[in-house]
């Protein structure tokens, strides 16, 4: 997949960035070496490579380092909201998909 300027600027807008002519061909650079990079791992034959669901070897290991779900207290939801409107129920963000 070949990274170009338009694909630089689409991702820029949707994080909100602005970026110079200069970042943005640095970028198409950059992310053009990373991408060239992943294709040449996907040659890799990795058929006698067993998958992994952990780095941790042990089972015990695994367990001992998860905590358990426990339901406590939280914050107040209209302390959180910093809402004018204290009527409102959920969080406004700026809109980033048409």
């Amino acid at each position: 997949m070949a990274i170009t300027k338009e694909i630089i600027d689409y991702i820029a807008k949707l994080a909100m960035l602005q970026l110079s002519n200069e970042e943005q061909d640095n970028m198409v650079i950059e992310i053009g070496q990373v991408i060239s990079y992943f294709d040449k791992l996907k040659e890799l034959d990795t058929s006698d490579v067993d998958a992994m669901e952990f780095f941790f070897m042990d089972e015990d290991e695994v367990e001992s380092s998860l905590r358990d779900d426990i339901v406590k207290e939280s914050y107040p939801r209209k302390q959180l909201l910093h809402s004018e409107e204290n009527d409102l129920e959920y969080f406004r963000v700026p809109k980033v998909v048409e």
